[in-house]
């Protein structure tokens, strides 16, 4: 269902995997830069590419890229082949029953050193629907997504507001 991208580049902007948010612009984590300074083993990502963490795909480490830029070369980059939407497979990947699928494949003696790269990935069996309806569910889960992101915007400002009444009543 994927082809690896093994294109390299130390131009673009870098990108991040994680396992709660997916791939972000690294610039907007609070995190230090420990990237090397020579980028020229960095991984190509486009838009529509999943990247992940083969160290811990395990637990979830992976994403649907709504950006170009680079990765870090600890990272696996795959691009869908005809058929294959890559939104429902990133949808996919984040399920309990398939990241079980990627544990049990995955190669180390510990969990600190597990691992999945691409050539085991590939080869994982799994049952997908037709094309046409995994194009509907990932536009089911955007629907969703964009649903449950205003609403969390919507609470954060009634409390805000109800945190500054309280305040003033306070006073």
């Amino acid at each position: 269902m994927f082809n690896e991208r093994k294109e390299k580049s130390s131009q673009g902007e870098l990108l991040s995997v994680t396992i709660n948010s997916g791939i972000v612009k690294f610039d907007t984590l609070d995190r230090k830069n420990n990237s090397s300074a020579d980028k020229s083993n960095y991984r190509v990502v486009r838009y529509g590419d999943i990247a992940y963490n083969s160290m811990r795909m395990w637990q979830g480490a992976s994403g649907l890229s709504m950006y170009n830029g680079i990765v870090s070369p600890a990272y696996t980059v795959i691009t869908p082949r005809t058929n294959t939407d890559a939104g429902f497979m990133a949808v996919n990947f984040k399920r309990k029953s398939m990241i079980q699928v990627f544990q049990r494949n995955s190669q180390g003696l510990t969990s600190d050193t597990w691992n999945l790269k691409f050539p085991v990935l590939k080869n994982i069996r799994i049952s997908i629907p037709k094309i046409t309806e995994q194009q509907i569910i990932t536009e089911l889960f955007t629907v969703i997504n964009n649903l449950i992101a205003a609403n969390e915007y919507n609470l954060k400002n009634v409390l805000s507001i109800r945190g500054r009444f309280n305040l003033h009543l306070l006073m």
